[in-house]
């Protein structure tokens, strides 16, 4: 493995050298990676103030932009007069090379009479990773990332190849940050949309917040058009939003889109956590969240329940959309964070009905913590009247009433 990473340092040298540009020659690598280097050796001799130190100076906030900066010049330096026809992984392994990056995690046994590593923690651990999208020949994307307490923090930039050349068009990294929940780091996942009917390509690409103590957090999703001879880069869709950290969200290219599947959290916290889907539609600069949004009828409710309105209302029919919309809020009102106490929610029986084999009753039950008693008071339920279509469900109706159609057997029944 060690003679294929120096074959391919090599080769790329020679590649670049045959451009006859000094701004392609080795030595203006070596010296980027020597910057790169010696920002490092920086960062990696902050110390920590204890093993779970989440704030981030304002002196190692200036050291982590530097040490970005650092890498996206190296990134460009290797890639300005890279042959147009050049191996991604070359590109890789020389990056890997000069940045002496994808090591092996060692995991170390907890030694309680160990002195916990309170430096060596920032700047650690560089990977880097250069793909070439099979929907966008002509980009090349180089993802670098690495260590920062209790997780990492990212970069990622986009080079396309213009005429002979390839020409950075996108870089997408976080600002400066005061704690570590800023970084783009606990997952970062992404892939390149080509938009229909347009020669241009967006770019979705997701990311989560690193903590230390907890696995909920909050993760962002973002799609991106890069530079081009018309416009600079710009974000065309944001959303944050929170989700579970015990696996890793995925992202696919998905007909006329993509899509990310996480863990989140439910309105029932004796269910915990489940499965959410969010797929979008990309039709130019238009970027429309649509279904499927969920695996099943109750997971849908809960779905449609926590995403704003806006979101809501589009798999909500149109025939009872005042009385949803009415739902939706007094449900929006209730789970407030200002608000001075919170319900207890707990989701009831998921019964089919007689009149249609898609139409089914989703309970959700209301409760309200009484100081006195030290206990949970069970209130008056809700039901909401869903759908099923292909791939998707739709909201007929929410009440306090059940619908006498509706009393076939639980076919969600809680463990």
């Amino acid at each position: 493995m060690r003679i294929v990473v120096i074959f391919g340092f090599v080769a790329l040298l020679l590649a670049l050298d045959t451009q006859a540009e000094s701004a392609c020659s080795q030595a203006n690598i070596q010296t980027a990676a020597q910057h790169a280097k010696a920002i490092q050796t920086e960062l990696l001799a902050y110390k920590l103030q204890d093993e779970i130190d989440e704030g981030v100076p304002v002196p190692l906030q200036a050291q982590i932009r530097a040490f970005k900066e650092s890498l996206a010049a190296l990134a460009d330096t290797a890639l300005t007069c890279a042959p147009e026809y050049i191996n991604p992984k070359l590109i890789e392994s020389t990056l890997v090379k000069l940045l002496d990056a994808n090591k092996p995690v060692i995991n170390e046994v907890y030694d309680p009479k160990k002195p916990p590593q309170l430096n060596h923690i920032y700047g650690d651990g560089i990977d880097v990773k250069v793909t070439a999208p099979v929907n966008a020949p002509k980009v090349l994307l180089v993802e670098i990332h690495f260590s920062i307490e209790c997780g990492y923090d990212a970069i990622l930039m986009a080079y396309e190849l213009n005429g002979s050349h390839w020409q950075q068009v996108l870089r997408w990294q976080s600002g400066d940050y005061d704690r570590i929940d800023g970084a783009f780091g606990d997952f970062f996942t992404y892939e390149v949309a080509p938009q229909k009917d347009s020669p241009y390509w967006l770019l979705a690409v997701a990311h989560g917040h690193p903590w230390c103590t907890s696995r909920w957090s909050a993760f962002d999703l973002d799609v991106i058009a890069p530079f081009h001879e018309k416009e600079q880069q710009k974000t065309v869709s944001h959303k944050n939003t929170g989700y579970i950290r015990d696996s890793d969200p995925i992202m696919k290219l998905v007909p006329d889109g993509f899509q990310l599947r996480v863990e989140t959290g439910s309105l029932d916290m004796g269910i915990m956590t489940r499965s959410v889907i969010y797929r979008y539609r990309v039709s130019g600069s238009q970027i429309e969240r649509i279904q499927p949004i969920a695996n099943n009828g109750r997971d849908f409710a809960d779905e449609w329940l926590q995403s704003p309105w806006s979101e809501s209302k589009n798999w909500s029919t149109s025939s009872a959309i005042a009385e949803l919309e009415a739902m939706h809020k007094n449900i929006e009102t209730l789970r407030d964070p200002k608000a001075k106490k919170w319900p207890n929610f707990a989701y009831g029986p998921v019964r089919p009905c007689t009149d249609s084999p898609s139409h089914y009753q989703v309970e959700l039950d209301e409760g309200w913590w009484v100081e006195e008693q030290k206990d949970w008071r069970p209130d008056k339920p809700l039901f909401f009247q869903i759908q099923e279509g292909k791939n998707s469900f739709t909201m007929l109706s929410a009440s306090g009433q059940s619908d006498p159609r509706c009393t076939g057997p639980d076919i969600m029944p809680k463990q």
